[in-house]
């Protein structure tokens, strides 16, 4: 099995500008934004609780995130919450043929910044080559972290990614 430490060491070079890295962040947003939509119109009869779909993405998303890297996963996590209530308000205002076609749209403006931020700052890209489509949930895990890096904090880790070699990190 693939450590954190190792996947983080594959994904750095390939994200070493500040500008890629931050599209990245909110690409990861949009990304579970758009999928939250069309889930939210499925409910999940959990007696008097009004669960959807939406609501176990989101708790996957978030032991996921946790289970990589507490620090970083914990704090990935709080912008699920006004991401999970934005997708929540456009299911509740908009007929579900439109809700489904801002969540399309969304999804289109997502993988266009975040290819274009590859292409244009990166002058490389990747593909899905570092993990799929599952990358796409929690990448602001890996870029916490190398925050969390930058401020002095997770040095045990940080040791275990520079070990590996090759791997380009803030001072």
């Amino acid at each position: 099995m693939t450590s954190f430490a190792d996947k983080l060491r594959v994904w750095l070079p390939l994200h070493e500008n500040g500008v890629s890295r931050a599209a990245h962040f909110v690409g990861a947003y949009l990304f579970i934004f758009a999928l939250l939509v069309p889930l939210g119109l499925v409910r999940l009869p959990v007696g008097p609780v009004g669960l959807t779909a939406a609501h176990v993405l989101l708790l996957a998303v978030a032991l996921y995130a946790v289970s990589l890297e507490w620090t970083a996963g914990l704090l990935m996590t709080l912008p699920l919450v006004p991401t999970l209530l934005a997708a929540e308000a456009v299911v509740a205002r908009l007929p579900a043929s439109t809700a489904v076609a801002v969540a399309v749209a969304v999804m289109a403006v997502r993988f266009a910044l975040v290819v274009g931020a590859h292409v244009v700052f990166e002058k490389k890209t990747h593909g899905l080559s570092l993990g799929g489509p599952l990358l796409f949930f929690i990448e602001p895990v890996y870029l916490l972290t190398v925050a969390l890096f930058s401020l002095g904090m997770k040095r045990t880790l940080r040791a275990r990614v520079e070990a590996g070699g090759g791997a380009s990190l803030p001072a």
